[in-house]
């Protein structure tokens, strides 16, 4: 019995000592991160409700937030392991040379990305759009940074990497 209250009194010592005061902490580094979120989707659809193209706005809109949340809970997770007293540089450091390995190990993926911010930015074309990319014809389904998606008109769903957009016919209605 003894031994149960002895292993109940060290719990809530270390709990009172260790977690309490960083819980106040982790609160607010979490309701910081849903700020930022809600704020960066209201900023996004405001975006799209100004402009004149709503097709490619929605498509930016889609993006931006996407990447937004996988930014602020990545940065998240960080605050709060630090909080919790671990140590972040050797997570930090491993990224970093993760990133190295990925982008040279990855080059036909930056490739993707590049060419369909491209794609975005000068507006070529946009979700909704009847298009013509090399040997396929389709209605553009989804864009992203890395894929473009087209369904033909037999229902087929044909995934494109941007990287291997070289001409595009973008049919008029």
């Amino acid at each position: 019995m003894n031994n149960i209250f002895s292993f109940f009194s060290n719990f809530f010592e270390t709990l009172w000592t260790w977690i309490l005061p960083s819980f106040f902490k982790l609160i607010v580094i979490i309701f910081i991160a849903f700020f930022l979120k809600h704020f960066i989707n209201t900023a996004a659809y405001r975006f799209v409700k100004r402009a004149s193209n709503t097709k490619r706005a929605e498509t930016i809109r889609q993006i931006i937030t996407s990447t937004g949340q996988i930014v602020i809970v990545a940065i998240t997770i960080m605050m709060i392991l630090h909080e919790l007293g671990f140590d972040i540089r050797p997570i930090i450091a491993s990224a970093g040379i993760l990133g190295v390995a990925f982008s040279l190990g990855a080059q036909h993926l930056m490739k993707d990305v590049i060419n369909g911010f491209f794609i975005l930015f000068e507006d070529q074309f946009s979700i909704g759009d009847n298009v013509k990319i090399g040997d396929l014809t389709g209605i553009v389904e989804k864009m992203n940074l890395r894929t473009t998606t087209l369904k033909d008109v037999t229902g087929n769903v044909h995934i494109i990497p941007n990287s291997q957009i070289n001409q595009v016919t973008v049919f008029h209605k």
